[in-house]
């Protein structure tokens, strides 16, 4: 292939790696797929017990950090954003779940047609096999790529709070996907035979063979390129040497919350007053562009264990080292399985219509908790909420492409995320005082039995909140016209650039964003072959 293609596609993550898979499937199209990371070859990719450690293994990680945050008593909070082949979903948790069909009614109500639950369930479906549901399920789908099976949850730790959970009220769901999401149970992982299943390994994998495909790693995005108003492609760092890749039909950025908007600042295309700061040629003057950004924060209530039983007895070298041989040589044993099996979705309050957090349980400690020198068997239930108020952007410190922007959630800035959380900690405290799990429950490690009023939970829930790895919404998609995009996942104000992944997201959906992001692209790929065939 020379340098100029049909379809350029910017960032092989969630979206990217769709992207590629389906608009490659058409000979006649050439595509390019360009990432600044490098390949997964990394065999830890695979095991999923070690997917806490890959969020902060430097060869695979943007190593992106906030801005201090004043909500969070001037923390600054660590931002682990996937930098190799499938992005993210490399280092994730292998979580899939969709959110709640009202998320994506809401998108529809704020005026944009196409996208209502009705609408997408198809593009879900499209790309997913599920193990687990019967082919006639009509919210499943089994002959996709994206490998999705149902936790076998056998510690006793998963039995015994399933059985608090349940003690405390709440109903049992076997299917977060469905057609409702409140309840508690195991989830659905993308694991399938002990190992990660990441957006590579689903959807790049398959096509590698392709002719007409061309992926380049370690290719760092400098700026796009425009004439008369038209994106013609886009310039990038490969090693030392600076390459122009021209695009035919379409540009399309897959770069994420942080680096789609980052690159169409650098381009020029965003608010003109901070681009003319930095002597950035303005394309189009956008306000909007990096702001709107949205993430889920949660908190961890953390007992000791009164049996030996938790991940703690794998901190003993000898046991680490037979887990990690038994999860590649046979994909079994606890390396083979994201050690947070269990949760659910719960409303805080009776009155309300549908739930607003999301409550996971952990047979261990967190990793900061041992970090910290509390070497001892214990568990945890993890609770974040499901949709923020919070608001806050991505913007650039200079022109370069490789400083790192500015990140600030201003996370807790709106009074009701933190009455949120607060609510979810009693309601988790509530599950785990529940008889079924007292032949384990040890004293409480965190918050501690003295954080009882609701200034005693405020002070520790900003002193110890953290990401749930969850960025979306700073490209926003809107029926109006100060949104970035619009309903086609257009960039308004120029022809032949997209942006589609989870920046593209209005608000953010109520659950973890990854397999979202992958039915934007879905949807975001039909478009484009339909645009296409219109104009042919």
């Amino acid at each position: 292939m020379s340098d100029n293609f049909d379809y350029i596609i910017v960032g092989a993550g969630a979206a990217g790696c769709l992207l590629a898979n389906r608009l490659s499937v058409d000979s006649k199209n050439s595509v390019l797929l360009l990432e600044a990371g490098g390949t997964d070859w990394n065999p830890l990719i695979r095991m999923p017990l070690v997917a806490g450690l890959l969020y902060f293994t430097p060869s695979l990680n943007w190593g992106y950090s906030t801005a201090p945050q004043k909500g969070l008593q001037d923390r600054r909070i660590k931002w682990p954003r996937g930098k190799v082949l499938g992005g993210s979903t490399a280092i994730n948790g292998m979580m899939y779940m969709r959110g709640q069909s009202q998320d994506y009614d809401d998108w529809r109500q704020a005026g944009l047609d196409g996208w209502s639950y009705d609408d997408v369930l198809p593009f879900f479906k499209s790309f997913e096999k599920n193990a687990n549901h019967k082919a006639d399920d009509k919210y499943h789908g089994r002959e996709g790529e994206l490998h999705t099976e149902k936790a076998k949850a056998e510690h006793p730790l998963y039995n015994a709070w399933l059985e608090c959970a349940r003690a405390a009220g709440h109903i049992e769901n076997d299917d977060f996907n469905g057609e409702k999401q409140e309840g508690v149970g195991a989830y659905d992982f993308n694991i399938k035979n002990g190992n990660r299943v990441s957006a590579s390994a689903a959807f790049l994998d398959p096509v590698r063979g392709r002719k007409n495909l061309k992926v380049v790693t370690r290719a760092q995005a400098r700026r796009l390129t425009f004439t008369n108003g038209v994106c013609t492609g886009l310039e990038c760092q490969e090693g030392d040497q600076t390459k122009i890749y021209s695009a035919k039909r379409e540009v399309i950025l897959a770069c994420g919350a942080v680096n789609s908007p980052q690159l169409l600042q650098l381009s020029g295309i965003g608010d003109g007053t901070a681009l003319q700061k930095f002597d950035i040629p303005i394309v189009v003057d956008r306000p909007a562009v990096g702001q709107n950004l949205q993430d889920h924060i949660g908190v961890y209530l953390q007992h000791k264990c009164l049996e030996p039983i938790t991940l703690f007895g794998l901190m003993r070298p000898d046991r680490a080292i037979f887990a990690g041989l038994q999860q590649m040589l046979f994909g079994t044993g606890p390396a083979a399985a994201v050690p947070l099996e269990v949760g659910g979705f719960l409303k805080t309050r009776s009155e309300l219509y549908r739930p607003d957090v999301h409550v996971t349980f952990v047979p261990g400690l967190s990793l900061a908790t041992t970090q910290a020198g509390q070497m001892q068997h214990g568990f945890l239930t993890n609770v974040y909420q499901l949709r923020p108020k919070s608001k806050g952007s991505v913007t650039l410190i200079s022109s370069n492409p490789l400083h790192k922007p500015c990140i600030d959630p201003k996370y807790l800035s709106d009074p009701d995320d933190i009455a949120c959380l607060r609510d979810g900690v009693r309601l988790i405290r509530n599950i785990a005082e529940q008889a079924p799990l007292e032949p384990y429950r040890g004293d409480e490690l965190s918050p501690g039995v003295d954080a009882v009023s609701d200034d005693q939970i405020n002070d520790w829930i900003r002193g110890s909140v953290d990401t749930i790895f969850h960025p979306v919404g700073t490209c926003r998609m809107g029926s109006d016209e100060s949104a970035v995009l619009d309903e086609q996942l257009r960039v308004r104000g120029v022809k032949n650039l997209r942006v589609i992944d989870a920046s593209a997201m209005p608000n953010i959906p109520s659950g973890n964003t990854s397999v979202p992001t992958m039915m934007i692209a879905e949807k975001g790929a039909a478009m484009i072959q339909k645009n296409r065939y219109q104009k042919t």
